[in-house]
């Protein structure tokens, strides 16, 4: 297994300016990211919802060239208001959703990460996860003809209830399992269509992440690499540890990673509290994260195959 090694730069970028995000990156030993798009269409006066789009991200992408930084994957808007209502309405993809597809393209991605849409209300019925399903097979039906036109993939993330609205003996939150994601892409049929793998959302969800990468096979197409120690609320479970700092089976994440040939890039997806440190600690541990990753794909995969 030779993937590339890249990382989501969230928290990087979240205290400091796009060009600093870059230079850390590079300074750090990274080569591949996946974008953050999302964090661009939220912030104050954000980029992405701006007339001038355009021109930023192609400024963004010159500065990612000029450092020798290649996108890998990049994710789209996801922390938004127009989720499933109450009685089930919902609303199709907003402007800024086509306009990431068309702006991962300008970037030099093919794959586009999503959060499926959600209603976050109490689900009580095993009928009432199947109809946000079925509105997220709808929902993912109305991008895929900017996904043609820019030629690029639609990756769904699997998720879990980091709003806690489901009681114990309702039926699992929507998208927590992997034959929810399958459901959508099979409905769909469309080559575009992937699946994003959350290793730390699916072992809050107590799944066995190894045998979740098996039932993707060749649908799942980008990952988010991240470790924590499940659901031990009431702090909030989702740590974003980097891989070896919580209690995810790197050893056999690996072996399934390769067992179905993935592709992508091994990508880590940081949180926890690096956005707090000072820029010289975050680097530390970036760089650290990095040479982990390098050694887990050494001693955990054959190399030679």
């Amino acid at each position: 297994m030779d993937n590339p090694i890249s990382v989501s730069a969230a928290k990087l970028s979240g205290n400091t300016s796009l060009a600093g995000c870059i230079e850390a990156l590079a300074r750090t030993g990274y080569h591949v990211t996946d974008f953050w798009l999302c964090k661009y269409c939220t912030e104050p006066n954000p980029p992405m919802l701006r007339t001038d789009w355009r021109q930023w991200v192609s400024e963004a992408s010159r500065l990612f060239q000029q450092a020798g930084i290649t996108v890998g994957q990049a994710h789209a808007h996801w922390n938004h208001p127009y989720q499933i209502h109450e009685d089930f309405t919902y609303d199709l993809p907003l402007q800024v959703h086509y306009d990431c597809i068309e702006a991962s393209n300008m970037l030099g991605c093919r794959r586009l990460i999503f959060h499926p849409v959600q209603r976050w209300y109490r689900m009580t019925q095993e009928s009432d996860r199947q109809r946000v399903l079925d509105i997220n097979v709808e929902w993912f039906r109305a991008l895929l003809p900017t996904a043609e036109k820019y030629d690029v993939e639609l990756h769904i993330e699997n998720l879990f209830d980091h709003k806690h609205v489901q009681k114990e003996g309702d039926p699992i939150f929507p998208f927590s399992e992997p034959e929810d994601l399958l459901y959508v892409v099979h409905k769909l049929n469309h080559p575009l269509m992937r699946i994003c793998l959350d290793t730390g959302h699916a072992n809050i969800n107590a799944m066995d992440v190894p045998s979740m990468i098996r039932k993707f096979g060749p649908l799942l197409g980008s990952l988010h690499l991240n470790d924590n120690y499940g659901k031990i609320g009431p702090i909030y479970e989702d740590l974003h540890l980097f891989p070896s700092y919580g209690r995810l089976p790197w050893e056999e994440v690996f072996s399934a990673l390769e067992e179905i040939g993935y592709s992508g890039t091994l990508n880590m997806e940081p949180g926890g509290e690096l956005g707090r440190l000072p820029p010289a600690l975050r680097e530390i541990q970036m760089r650290a994260a990095r040479e982990i990753m390098e050694t887990m794909r050494e001693i955990y995969a054959n190399t030679d195959t």
